[in-house]
């Protein structure tokens, strides 16, 4: 029978503090530091893996919804029109079908524009990014807190 991955985490988990920690020698700190780190991480992937594809999918979203509001509030020459073009292009691309990567484009592409602007934007629009970004932001910092508040990292 193949193990489910909560099991194979949990075996990782068990490994790494049955085994691999208390092997360390009391000098070497770092390490001791860093397999804990480890299985503090593996032990949040197993809380929130199922959860994991509908926060994806909610971060795209918002990537996406950020994107679209930048694209329509700058203006600019050049390098700020390709980067508009670029962003609405990452956006018709992404249908969710491959929400990492697409996600990962969508971001990229509102980098490429933050760095257009900043060379052929019109003052409007640097003020505009400013905005749009903080907008967005808010909301979607909330949620990364409530994502990992459980787990003691925030005290919302």
């Amino acid at each position: 029978m193949t193990p489910n991955v909560d099991e194979r985490l949990a075996s990782i988990v068990r490994a790494l503090s049955e085994v691999i920690l208390p092997h360390l020698p009391p000098e070497a700190s770092l390490a001791q530091e860093q397999v804990h780190l480890c299985i503090g991480h593996l032990q949040i992937l197993r809380a929130q893996f199922d959860a994991v594809p509908a926060f994806e999918r909610e971060e795209l979203e918002d990537a996406l919804s950020v994107a679209r509001d930048l694209a329509d509030a700058v203006t600019g020459g050049d390098h700020t029109t390709g980067a508009v073009t670029a962003i609405r292009s990452a956006v018709a691309a992404a249908d969710g079908s491959d929400v990492r990567s697409q996600r990962t484009a969508v971001l990229q592409a509102v980098e490429a524009l933050v760095k257009a602007v900043s060379i052929d934007g019109s003052a409007q629009s640097k003020a505009a990014l400013t905005a749009v970004t903080l907008n967005h932001e808010a909301p979607r910092t909330l949620k990364d807190r409530q994502w990992f508040a459980p787990f003691g990292f925030d005290t919302l």
